[in-house]
């Protein structure tokens, strides 16, 4: 643990990067359970739930790959500094959401939220190896996913507590409130502009780097200048390096098809603590949601103290966390009531923490900086369209009479796929490979 809190000790930027995702965060769960409760209320619907997500997910699958590109190519502090202020101005248009012909402005304010997040995510996790050493990546990516497992669970509880007292609406205040602290805070930090590679790194033969640029063909001459203005060239250079890695890949295609897994279990976690297990007025989705964070947060930590910060550690720990992700879920569909779904939720995202976490630390080693912000919105992009699929299956699933602890099987055994495929990949990353 010493060594664990130094990193945040000693680097007064990353110290600064934190703080503000600390605060911001616990906001955001203030807003994700609010907003929840009052779509559930207005339109008695779970479609409406897998809706938000359906539309966060389209937004950033969409705006993705030109977030990673403008993440590494101007001051991802900016980004970061900008996305914050709009998200501050949007949440506080929840407050105008009163009856069922308004749901509409609802939507229209998670899409917003949504496309400023899709440029602050890859933008904030690319910036991390700019503030902090190689050997305490893991720690700072722990560190990170431990804050949004904080955060999760303390927003959450808090979030039940404020609905209860003052309503939702003092949530949402509360919210934009974190966004403009996180804003004033990010704006201390350094530019934090990506480096660009040395010249000669984009020959072909450079097992780690993508392969050159095609000279000529339809991105050549004037087409070629339009399409590097407007960054279509960079959106194609990261596709190559994507494509052309191994490791990378299959790293991507495993986190996206948790995706199938994830969506369809945050629409039912909601119906599960409103609904199944008998809690109303957001008491049941605030003590699940608590759950989840509990076990993000504890999850990382312990499998590093276990297991060692190796690559092949992380790779087993992500074995290991699919295994978990799968029974745990599985476990979950039968549940017979709050105090049994509470531990055996947090044990199942502990497996999905440690899943992002060690997936996360392996990009960061494994990926130059001049495509870093590329990389990390391809990788938000893939399991955001696998979460889009997700929601709207099980959205309609309920509406159409399946019941809840069916679909929580369904959404277990689609783990099986990503367990097998990722051990059968595992000579991809044999000591004399590169990725």
């Amino acid at each position: 643990m010493k060594r664990l809190l130094g990193v945040v000790a000693r680097n007064r930027d990353y110290r600064r990067l934190f703080t503000a995702g600390a605060v911001s965060q616990v906001g955001d769960w203030f807003n994700v359970v609010a907003l929840f409760s009052l779509l559930l209320k207005l339109t008695g619907k779970g479609e409406a739930v897998a809706g938000v997500f359906v539309l966060r997910s389209l937004c950033i699958f969409v705006m993705g790959p030109m977030a990673g590109v403008l993440a590494d190519r101007i001051s991802r502090r900016t980004i970061m500094v900008v996305a914050d202020g709009v998200r501050a101005v949007t949440v506080l248009g929840y407050l105008l959401v009163h009856d069922l012909g308004q749901v509409w402005l609802a939507y229209v304010l998670v899409a917003i939220h949504a496309l400023a997040s899709a440029f602050f995510d890859p933008a904030q996790l690319a910036a991390y190896p700019n503030l902090v050493p190689k050997e305490d990546l893991l720690l700072a990516s722990a560190l990170e996913n431990s804050l949004w497992s904080f955060a999760l669970a303390l927003g959450s509880a808090l979030a039940g507590v404020v609905m209860v007292t003052l309503g939702r609406d003092a949530a949402f205040v509360g919210d934009a409130l974190t966004f403009v602290f996180s804003a004033a805070l990010l704006s201390r930090l350094p530019a934090l502009r990506a480096k660009p590679l040395e010249e000669g790194e984009l020959l072909e033969g450079n097992p780690e780097l993508p392969p050159a640029r095609p000279t000529g063909g339809f991105l050549s001459g004037r087409r070629g200048r339009l399409a590097k203005a407007l960054g279509l060239q960079d959106v194609l250079d990261g596709a190559r390096y994507v494509l052309g890695h191994r490791r990378i890949r299959t790293l991507l295609l495993v986190k996206a098809a948790f995706g199938l897994t994830l969506g369809g279990i945050l629409v039912l976690l909601t119906v599960f603590g409103e609904r199944v297990l008998g809690r109303q007025s957001g008491g049941g989705i605030a003590a699940l949601w608590t759950a989840r964070g509990v076990g993000s947060f504890l999850g990382p930590l312990v499998a590093w103290r276990l297991g060692g910060d190796s690559e092949p550690a992380l790779r087993r720990g992500i074995t290991y966390a699919y295994l978990a992700i799968f029974f745990m879920y599985l476990a979950l569909a039968p549940a017979p009531s709050l105090w049994i779904a509470v531990p055996v939720l947090a044990i199942a995202n502990a497996g999905g923490s440690i899943l992002w976490t060690y997936g996360a630390s392996l990009q960061q080693l494994l990926v130059p900086d001049a495509f870093r912000g590329r990389v990390f919105a391809a990788d938000n992009s893939g399991l955001t369209l696998t979460m889009c699929i997700s929601t709207l299956v099980v959205g309609v699933a309920l509406d159409h009479g399946y019941s809840p602890r069916v679909l929580m099987t369904g959404c277990a055994l689609v783990t099986v796929f990503p367990i097998v495929y990722w051990i059968s990949r595992q000579k991809d990353f044999a000591p004399s490979r590169r990725p």
